[in-house]
């Protein structure tokens, strides 16, 4: 009988331990499946895309290049299209290029940055190394610059340019 009871007690000491352990494993688990989805949410809510971006030999084509931007006369004031620069990253190709917060970026390579070709999306199909031209409102004039994009710092394959922006809504 008293062996009964020293197995029955083993038993609970036993079961009690593997409830604590999977318990601890659990939130454990949770916990860092909570971090990366949270990481990802923001990666994707301040650069979309970057998760889906597609494979090299799948890149989805770009719209036809168009002829360069007509130059806006200062009387007519700034562009109403184009992505707004609200901050450039220290020591980005954007900062090297000598983009500033306040500059509009108009197109990349002949491609106009609008709604529906939005600045991070033409980036994006780009690879890190390639040189682009980006045709800015910078100072109420238009200005051109050449910048050799970076890889991206949290996903290398993926191509960077260092700015903070904001769609502008016309168009």
């Amino acid at each position: 009988m008293n062996q009964n009871r020293q197995v029955y007690l083993l038993c609970i000491v036993f079961g009690v331990l593997a409830v604590l352990l999977s318990t601890c494993v659990g939130a454990f688990t949770g916990g860092v499946v909570g971090y990366w989805t949270a990481r990802r949410a923001t990666l994707s809510a301040t650069e979309p895309n970057l998760q889906d971006r597609p494979q090299k030999w799948r890149k989805p084509s770009l719209p036809e290049r168009s002829q360069p931007s007509p130059a806006y006369p200062r009387s007519y004031g700034p562009p109403t299209t184009g992505a707004l620069v609200t901050d450039v990253v220290e020591s980005s190709p954007a900062e090297k290029a000598g983009i500033r917060p306040g500059d509009s970026i108009l197109a990349v390579d002949g491609v106009r940055v609008d709604q529906a070709h939005p600045l991070n999306a033409i980036i994006h199909n780009l690879d890190p190394g390639d040189r682009v031209e980006l045709t800015l409102w910078s100072s109420d004039r238009e200005r051109r610059v050449t910048v050799r994009l970076a890889s991206h710092p949290d996903d290398h394959s993926v191509a960077y340019l260092g700015v903070y922006f904001q769609m502008m809504p016309g168009g």
